[in-house]
């Protein structure tokens, strides 16, 4: 009977072993499964934390280079108002100085000289009727400058020559010469324009 009882002391020590060791081990396996699933349960939130701030920093950057070059446009924009501000004022005082220029004899004289320079250039190959024309206020100084005008040319006021000058057509050649300020001051605000160093980059 003693040898059975310890059989049978052997037998549950056994198998209370063998079952607290199956314990142990499932037990391990539990924890080993919640770490790994912990572990990876990490990852996934380190990686979506990562790319939510790629996404965020993808959007600051591409924000800051919008909010950058919305400055850069006002910039220009200032600085070409500033530049045509400057240009206009330049360009003011040169024609109130022309205006002025045109109550000189200086004047008179220089239109003598433009109207011989502008017939000579639309009649080499012969003198035939011109169209000459001059700003309005000029024309009390058509008597004058009609003697160094070809036979039977015209002249006329146009309005569109603010400044004063002569600009001349030889219709027979299908030619025009245009000497007057307000080309000239064109002219120069086009080289001004290209050669001031008031360029925006």
């Amino acid at each position: 009977m003693v040898n059975s009882d310890e059989k049978v002391s052997k037998f549950v020590e056994a198998v209370t072993a063998y079952a607290e060791e199956q314990s142990q081990r499932i037990h391990q396996e539990v924890e080993d499964f919640k770490a790994q699933r912990l572990y990876e349960a990490e990852q996934q939130a380190l990686q979506a934390a990562y790319e939510m701030i790629q996404r965020e920093n993808a959007g600051m950057r591409s924000n800051l280079r919008r909010d950058l070059s919305r400055r850069e446009l006002d910039e220009r924009r200032h600085l070409l108002e500033k530049r045509q501000g400057l240009m206009e004022d330049v360009f003011a005082g040169a024609e109130e100085k022309l205006r002025e220029y045109t109550a000189t004899p200086a004047y008179r004289e220089r239109l003598r000289q433009s109207v011989s320079e502008v017939v000579g250039r639309l009649t080499e190959e012969g003198q035939v009727p011109l169209i000459l024309y001059f700003a309005p206020q000029d024309q009390d100084k058509w008597e004058e400058l009609r003697p160094l005008c070809p036979a039977d040319s015209r002249l006329e006021a146009d309005a569109s020559i603010r400044l004063g000058g002569v600009r001349g057509e030889n219709r027979v050649r299908g030619l025009i010469a245009d000497d007057t300020l307000d080309q000239k001051l064109l002219l120069q605000r086009e080289w001004f324009t290209a050669h001031s160093g008031l360029t925006i980059e």
